[in-house]
């Protein structure tokens, strides 16, 4: 394993640079945990996205199983969360993640995160706003490199389209998937364009009424699928053609929210100058323009801020509504200082696990305090 090569009074440095990045957190409200290093894995590598699973260590025991180098603090943290039954609180953490990288990439496998997570609140504008400030203070740099996003406005955009559950469920699940979500437009815009002749025919078959006949003359069917579940995906390459076809002002929009990247001053108008904009999204909106709002309040200069509609998709897997990163302008590192959002929809699987009817709002972020201490120490800061 890689990690970042620290030694001497750097080492002593560091270590005040993290003391001082928790005491702040705490100073805020937060109670500061402990998460162990292995982690049961199972239940684990469902809820990470395909992209953390595939850089996550696994371990065998001949007693507990497998397990997991800790790759990250939030899911464990919700879980501990939900378990304690309360609605509101504020965590703060500090410790090493263990993460694989490419072959030839430089980053480090084996680094340090300082981070918060805060569940509860029923002003999710309000409560984006004060995480954002907390970390915009405790990174404590004057001239930062801001950016913004809002994954929840691309899932507003797709909940919003006249289409069915099967058109709706392939695009939210390739929504971090940029390439392949173009891929699943086009399908779904042009459904009939990717039907050779073979498969046009079993439609056909389907249609007339004649498809199970002919597989009853194929006895025993051979591979996997039985003749159920044959029929079952055929009558939905039919629904694809007949049901799902999205419309051009469906696909315009998305290809236009898309393109959006603007201030964060500026992101609220964008959208709802959008010609086939919907009520789903005006709502996106509308809470875009109450963040803004509370972090003019928190003495945030929104317009040195830059907004992308699709920022994150690539790198916050778990997160579905407001993100964020925040790095030097000069972009001397490709890690950023720090990065964090909303993940409700992970709150709420989890405690749908749990048994529990309601599970909180939840936003969080962690700060990556060997990147952020290196700069301030190049930057004679410290």
């Amino acid at each position: 394993m890689t990690k970042l090569s620290i030694v001497g009074d750097e080492r002593v440095s560091l270590k005040k640079e993290v003391e001082r990045l928790v005491t702040l957190f705490e100073k805020t409200g937060s109670i500061h945990v402990e998460i162990p290093t292995l982690l049961q894995s199972d239940l684990l590598l469902d809820l990470y996205g395909e992209e953390l699973n595939s850089r996550t260590y696994i371990l065998s025991d001949p007693v507990k199983g497998n397990l997991m180098l800790r790759p990250d603090f939030t899911v464990p943290i919700v879980q501990m969360h939900i378990k304690s039954n309360e609605e509101k609180a504020q965590y703060c953490y500090s410790g090493k993640v263990w993460r694989k990288q490419d072959h030839l990439s430089s980053r480090p496998t084996e680094y340090l995160q300082v981070g918060i997570e805060c569940f509860g609140g029923n002003n999710i504008a309000k409560e984006d706003a004060k995480l954002f400030s907390i970390i915009n203070k405790a990174v404590g740099l004057t001239h930062l490199k801001v950016v913004t996003g809002d994954l929840g406005i691309l899932r507003s955009a797709i909940n919003g389209l006249e289409i069915n559950s099967r058109c709706k469920k392939a695009l939210l699940r390739q929504l971090w998937r940029p390439k392949r979500f173009l891929q699943v437009l086009k399908y779904f815009s042009n459904s009939t364009s990717y039907l050779n002749d073979e498969k046009r025919h079993i439609i056909d078959l389907l249609n007339s009424g004649k498809l199970m006949k002919k597989l009853n003359n194929y006895n025993p069917i051979i591979g996997l699928r039985s003749k159920k579940d044959i029929i079952d995906r055929v009558s939905e390459l039919s629904n694809d053609i007949e049901y799902n076809q999205l419309k051009v002002t469906d696909v315009n929009l998305l290809e236009n929210l898309l393109k959006i990247s603007c201030s964060l001053n500026e992101a609220s108008k964008n959208i709802k100058n959008l010609t086939y904009s919907h009520e789903y999204l005006k709502r996106s909106a509308i809470l875009l323009e109450n963040r803004l709002d509370y972090l003019a309040q928190l003495e945030i200069d929104v317009k040195k801020i830059d907004f992308e509609v699709s920022f994150g998709r690539t790198s916050m897997e778990y997160y579905d509504g407001f993100v964020f990163e925040m790095g030097p302008i000069n972009k001397v590192s490709s890690i950023p200082f720090a990065q964090g959002g909303r993940y409700n929809e992970l709150t709420r699987i989890l405690s749908d696990l749990e048994g529990h009817e309601k599970s909180p709002c939840s936003v969080g972020a962690i700060i990556r305090p060997e990147i952020l201490h290196a700069f301030k120490l190049n930057e004679g800061i410290l």
